[in-house]
């Protein structure tokens, strides 16, 4: 089980200075962002692969997988097709990276979109781009993210309607309680989810009242120092097989490299 963190914390700087954070702390893999413009002077393709990956190795990290960007929330079909280029520009990255998992989204959440109107869309949009990333050897880890698409059921029951061999999930194991899930959901949630599970962001936190009582947060804190049962579903994973990286998403208060640091440091003490 690869440990590292996610770049995407480092926007606005040097890929280089990513990679040499997180070797600092201990990690040795990296889940690099493939939007244009998140580190600066960096445009990842097939052209800037090479130099991504001799930055990699001089930092001693493995590349475990590229964040694409696609919002298959598309009533039109040219719509759908767009975001399936826009998904492949990082596909076509990461085998120029000799990387297996890009990450992808389902779809967006808009006003009066429901996800049963948006449901076939997002299907036919996972499947065409499952389809065009095949021979590029790669597999599509959809993330729990946002609000149309976050419960851990609909997403297994996304990834067993699409039915593709190369399409299976990205675990943001904090985003589920984000999302407004209480404790039991999330565990009903992460059960769902478990055998899908390509690889790992790595989030935790507290549920805390709200001011006037009526609700809940759930604020994010380094992993190991929140409510989130971390060690129990890394346990969970690797008993069922699982080998992907496990990579620090930090967004908590306070400062992010120490975030990160603490989290990874955390994460450390799970591997087996």
């Amino acid at each position: 089980m690869k440990i590292g963190a996610v770049s995407l914390g480092w926007a606005g700087r040097p890929l280089p200075q990513a990679m040499a954070d997180i070797a600092a702390f201990g990690g040795d893999c990296i889940e690099i962002n493939g939007r244009p413009g998140v580190h600066a002077g960096l445009v990842l393709d097939d052209t800037s692969a090479a130099q991504v990956r001799r930055w990699a190795d001089e930092a001693g990290l493995q590349i475990c997988a590229v964040s694409g960007y696609c919002d298959f929330a598309q009533a039109d079909r040219a719509g759908r097709l767009h975001e399936v280029e826009r998904l492949l520009t990082a596909c076509r990255a990461a085998h120029a990276l000799e990387v297996t998992i890009v990450r992808a989204f389902a779809g967006d959440a808009r006003p009066g979109l429901t996800l049963k109107a948006a449901w076939p869309w997002l299907v036919e949009g996972l499947q065409e781009a499952a389809r065009r990333a095949a021979p590029l050897g790669v597999r599509l880890a959809v993330e729990n993210h946002g609000r149309l698409l976050n419960d851990g059921s609909a997403l297994a029951r996304l990834v067993t309607e699409v039915a593709a061999p190369n399409v299976g999930i990205m675990l943001d194991t904090g985003n589920f309680a984000w999302a407004g899930h209480d404790a039991g959901q999330v565990a009903a949630d992460f059960e769902a989810v478990l055998p899908h599970v390509l690889s790992l962001h790595v989030k935790d936190g507290i549920w805390r009242s709200t001011a006037d009582g009526a609700g809940t947060t759930f604020e994010f804190v380094p992993a190991g120092r929140g409510q989130l049962p971390l060690a129990e579903w890394l346990a969970a994973l690797q008993a069922a097989g699982f080998t992907g990286a496990v990579c620090s998403e930090y967004e908590g208060a306070g400062d992010f490299r120490e975030g990160t640091r603490a989290s990874i440091a955390y994460l450390l003490t799970q591997r087996r």
